[in-house]
């Protein structure tokens, strides 16, 4: 066997072993969706993926679900785009915006219209992890200004990631 059938025998190990993954990736977020428990989902795929990796995936579809659910509900759907990243670190649920700031009037409110959205789904956005904010994140706990500064980094095109909020009790 020479060089290059080697080289082709490997490039279609690799190819198959990458499509098989995106099968079994998105059949445990399918299982999810249809009511089958992420420990379980996590039992039947080791050894293929670890265990918190699963469970930190899955709740990564949750999150995006959820927020999917909340823009459709508010008709913000056709201004953005949510995404997960992938069962490979980071593990998040992004959110940007998809709309054409010269064709959508009232561009600069969608941040606010977003938020509001989200938050009746206990989720809300957020840049303090995984974006490079060297010295332009605002430092302290001021709601407001944070909040403007997300607005920001979203109305720049940028992606957000989105993250639960916990109930008050």
């Amino acid at each position: 066997m020479n060089t290059a059938d080697i080289t082709a025998d490997l490039r279609s190990a690799r190819d198959n072993l990458l499509g098989e993954r995106h099968i079994l990736i998105h059949a445990m977020a399918h299982a999810s969706r249809h009511g089958l428990s992420a420990k379980e989902i996590a039992r039947l795929v080791t050894p293929a993926f670890g265990r918190d990796q699963v469970l930190q995936y899955l709740a990564v579809v949750a999150l995006h679900d959820a927020a999917d659910k909340a823009l459709v509900e508010a008709g913000l759907d056709d201004f953005v785009d949510v995404s997960v990243t992938g069962i490979d670190a980071p593990r998040e649920a992004r959110l940007n915006l998809v709309a054409d700031p010269a064709e959508t009037p009232d561009f600069a409110t969608l941040p606010g219209r977003i938020r509001d959205a989200l938050r009746d789904f206990l989720i809300t956005l957020d840049v303090s992890q995984g974006y490079p904010l060297g010295e332009d994140y605002p430092k302290g706990g001021d709601e407001r200004v944070l909040a403007g500064f997300v607005d920001e980094v979203l109305l720049d095109g940028e992606p957000v990631r989105l993250a639960r909020i916990e109930p008050r009790a």
